[in-house]
Order: structure tokens, then C-alpha cells, then sequence
């Protein structure tokens, strides 16, 4: 409209702007405008996508940082050589800035013949951020976990983990007592699933792994996804349970005496989704007095 003058966008907005964008396009903003030179410096989510090790972005972005708290910080990390040491020097950096959310997705493409020339391998979380307490939601992927004497993640409201070992979960369920929303992939020895703050539980495994019992008493939404029933899933106790989708490739005929117990213990929930498995069953009755009908 003539006579008016173009108002500068608040702070606020622009930093809302950002959060949407990876780090590499909002530092490129700064030729845009220049209130936007330096602004880049002081966002509070970073995010990151590395595909070479030769890749020196993420140093230099670091190194100028000038925001006392990082609120998220993702790294997607794509490449045939891994170097831990690199990534080690980025956690410690969002730990000392006190990260709510940190996303580790790493993706390793070996090149198997040179595995003997070059100094990389799996990447082995640091131990320091077993202790980083400012954390509410974290996701890691194609990490090892090492064995440890505590965790304390008393801030912790969402994880999702894949290849964790029984022991470490178990510590980390322990230690986590506001976790709400749990989500595991390809896990291992893992038995038992017991939380009483949990609200949300996703199972998505490609492992046969018998009898893992859960005990989650304010569980309201429960999704598994398996190759295959196998007797895996033992329900203890979910009496809070409002829906279930269950998404099994193809139960046997021996599975089903499980699966009704399972269903037992789900007779509660509102809804109850089934995979395309369910082509075995031509109809599940859930009867009033808590007892299950299949029929083949």
C-alpha cells in the first residue's frame, strides 16, 4: 500500500522461519538481507546432513556458534567412512549447550575392501550424554550403545533407538521417568518392557525374539510390527490401553493360543487394528467376560 513503509520482520517470526530450514540454507540467507548477515549464528535449531568426512561445515558452524542453548541439533550422516572422533566433538558441543532435542541418524555405506586401510568403524555413543539431563526427545539411529554404571535423563519425554540391548534399556527405562513415547527398532535380549510413565509404545522388529513381557500401566496406544508372531509378545499389564494395531506377517495355526491370550489382555481398548495378516482370521469376538473367539 503506498505510503506505508515495510515493517522488518520480529525476531521471533524469522527464528520460527529457520527452524523449518537445514542450517546450510539458513546460513545462505545472509546475502539476503543485512540484518540476516550474522543472524544465522544465533539459531537455536541446527540441522545438519553430512555425506563426506572432508565435509568441514559442521566445524565451521560450531566453532562461530554464538547462542548460549541449542534447542535442536539433527545430524543425517551418509557416507562410507565414519569418523567417530568428529562426531564425538559435535555431542559434547550440544551437551555443554544443553540440547532438548538431538536426532543421530547415522547411515554407513561400508566399502568393505578397504576396511583394513581406513581408521572407521560403527560409531559407539558417548558416554557423556548418558548424563545430559536437559534432553526431552532423542532419536538415534546406527549407533552402539556402550555399557554404563547410570543414566540420567530426568527430562526424557520421547526416544526412539534401534539395535539397543536388554540391559541398556532396561537402565534407561530406569532412568527415565518421564519418558512418554517409546519407540524400538531391531532390539536385541531384550525381556521386558516395564515403564510406568509410558503413553505410547512402538515395536517395529524384523528379529525373532521370544516371550518379551510388557508392564506399562498408563499405556494408552500400543503398535507392534514383526516378520512373525513366534509367542514374541507376553501383555502383562496395560490397563490403560486404548488402541493397539498389531501387524504380523502371517501367524501359524500354533500361534493362536498366544494371540488369544495376547488379545485377552487387550480387551479394554476402543481399537484394535489388525496387518494384513488378518486374512488367517475370519473373526476375532472379544467376548463381554474378557475371552477371545478366533476363527480360521
Amino acid at each position: 500500500m503506498a505510503g506505508t513503509e515495510d515493517r522488518p520482520l520480529p525476531d521471533d517470526i524469522i527464528e520460527h522461519i529457520f527452524s523449518f530450514l537445514p542450517t546450510r540454507d539458513v546460513v545462505k540467507t545472509c546475502v539476503l538481507s543485512r540484518r540476516w548477515r550474522s543472524y544465522w549464528i544465533t539459531v537455536s535449531d541446527l540441522r545438519f546432513s553430512v555425506s563426506s568426512h572432508h565435509d568441514s561445515f559442521v566445524d565451521s558452524i560450531l566453532r562461530l556458534y554464538g547462542r548460549g542453548k541449542v534447542r535442536k541439533f539433527h545430524l543425517d550422516f551418509n557416507s562410507e567412512q565414519l569418523w567417530p572422533s568428529n562426531i564425538n566433538s559435535w555431542v559434547d558441543f550440544v551437551i555443554d549447550h544443553e540440547v532438548e532435542e538431538l536426532r543421530l541418524n547415522l547411515n554407513i555405506c561400508y566399502d568393505y575392501n578397504w576396511l583394513e586401510q581406513i581408521p572407521w568403524g560403527d560409531y559407539t555413543l558417548s558416554p557423556l550424554l548418558y548424563n545430559c539431563s536437559s534432553l526431552t526427545r532423542l532419536v538415534l539411529r546406527g549407533c552402539l550403545y556402550p555399557s554404563c554404571e547410570s543414566i540420567s535423563w530426568s527430562s526424557l519425554k520421547s526416544l526412539s533407538i534401534d539395535n539397543v540391548s536388554g540391559d541398556v534399556l532396561q537402565k534407561i527405562l530406569m532412568s527415565s521417568p518421564v519418558l512418554e513415547y517409546l519407540t524400538l527398532e531391531r532390539f536385541w535380549a531384550v525381556e521386558e518392557i516395564n515403564s510406568r510413565s509410558l503413553r505410547e509404545l512402538v515395536i517395529d522388529a524384523s528379529l525373532a525374539v521370544r516371550g518379551l513381557r510388557i508392564l506399562a500401566p498408563r499405556l494408552l496406544s500400543l503398535r507392534v510390527r514383526l516378520d512373525h508372531f513366534h509367542d514374541i509378545i507376553r501383555i502383562v499389564e496395560v490397563p490403560s490401553l486404548l488402541e493397539a494395531e498389531l501387524d504380523f506377517n502371517g501367524p501359524t495355526v500354533s500361534d493362536f493360543c498366544p494371540l488369544k491370550e495376547m488379545l485377552c489382555k487387550l480387551q479394554n481398548a476402543t481399537r484394535i487394528l489388525f496387518g494384513p495378516w488378518s486374512c488367517w482370521v475370519r473373526i476375532v469376538i472379544l467376548l463381554p467376560d474378557g475371552r477371545v473367539i478366533l476363527s480360521m
